[in-house]
């Protein structure tokens, strides 16, 4: 089978990045016969040669699969002819965005099948198309493996750690009162690990360290976390996220404190692989019991990783990718 992927950037988008090339060798290794458009993002003469090398796609390929990249109404008329058997994949919220609301409708409606990263997506997208697949974000638990030491290099101090491509210093900020509380209590023993394009200014008591985010080094940061930690928000945007954050955190054997938003109470079984942290209080408790216990650190890492093993990884979702390609091939 020939399958042509159109992700929505290049391989150092996290969302392409996971969703689309990290499945490309696999699905090869299965005797699938992959191409992909990578994004023009800032390339003039790509984005001018971008339409021809799309429908050239299309039409050589059994599956075209479009990855959160929407097209205006003339664009997607040309591709269902050129290929009826398309599919969507989407694994964020983007439907809330105003200027792109029509075209998710419009390219939901014409796709073969849509692949969702959660139920909340899913959901959304049921209204416009029937056939959904739920397929959550997942890593390669070959490479994201827990570190050989037994502990990070930086072992005076426990680490906090919270790593994103793309920073929202609105995330970390309601935990200001959580982080200057854990300043005291502490003592300068704990340390606020951001990971990122950019440094955050993050308003808090606590020392917070800053290390750039590259594609190379990002596992040898998740490393050095001793507590990996997402807050969120409980908003609309929020609850379409897959949480890759977490499973980034598990996947290392890495303890989490997480806010029960979206997918995030699904990765996170409360006591097992990590704890839920609904409010403040909760925050504060459940960060106190890891910082100060290394064995129950372990622990909750060591289950984690189990977790991410049989749910998100490559492996336990390659199976569920291929049925889908085969099944819009063959509709």
């Amino acid at each position: 089978m020939k399958v042509g992927f159109v992700p929505l950037y290049n391989i150092r988008g996290p969302s392409s990045r996971y969703r689309i090339f990290q499945f490309i060798a696999p699905l090869s290794r299965q005797g699938f016969r992959c191409s992909i458009i990578e994004a023009p993002e800032g390339d003039n003469r790509k984005r001018l040669s971008y339409p021809a090398r799309l429908f050239a796609l299309a039409l050589q390929s059994d599956v075209l699969y479009i990855q959160k990249r929407t097209f205006p109404g003339w664009v997607l008329g040309i591709l269902q002819r050129l290929n009826p058997h398309i599919i969507f994949d989407l694994d964020d919220a983007i439907y809330l965005q105003s200027w792109n609301t029509t075209k998710v409708k419009q390219i939901l409606q014409m796709s073969r099948d849509v692949v969702a990263g959660n139920q909340v997506l899913a959901d959304f997208v049921r209204q416009y198309n029937p056939n959904i697949h739920i397929l959550p974000t997942v890593v390669d638990t070959g490479h994201y493996q827990p570190s050989s030491s037994k502990h990070h290099s930086g072992d005076s101090c426990s680490v906090l750690g919270w790593i994103a491509i793309d920073p929202n210093p609105g995330d970390l900020a309601h935990l200001k009162s959580v982080f200057d509380w854990i300043a005291e209590r502490y003592a300068g023993s704990v340390v606020l690990r951001t990971v990122g394009r950019r440094a955050l200014g993050v308003d808090t008591e606590i020392e917070v360290e800053f290390v750039p985010w590259t594609l190379n080094t990002s596992l040898k940061s998740l490393h050095s976390f001793d507590i990996g930690i997402m807050p969120l928000e409980d908003t609309s945007w929020n609850r379409g996220k897959c949480g890759l954050k977490l499973i980034e955190y598990l996947a290392v054997g890495t303890p989490a404190v997480a806010s029960p938003v979206g997918v995030n109470s699904e990765i996170i079984r409360d006591g097992e692989t990590g704890f839920l942290a609904r409010n403040t209080s909760d925050w504060q408790k459940n960060l106190a019991c890891l910082i100060e216990d290394q064995e129950l650190r372990s622990r909750l890492g060591q289950s984690g990783r189990q977790h991410v093993e049989q749910h998100y990884s490559i492996q336990a979702m390659l199976p569920r990718l291929i049925a889908v390609l085969e099944g819009a091939s063959a509709g």
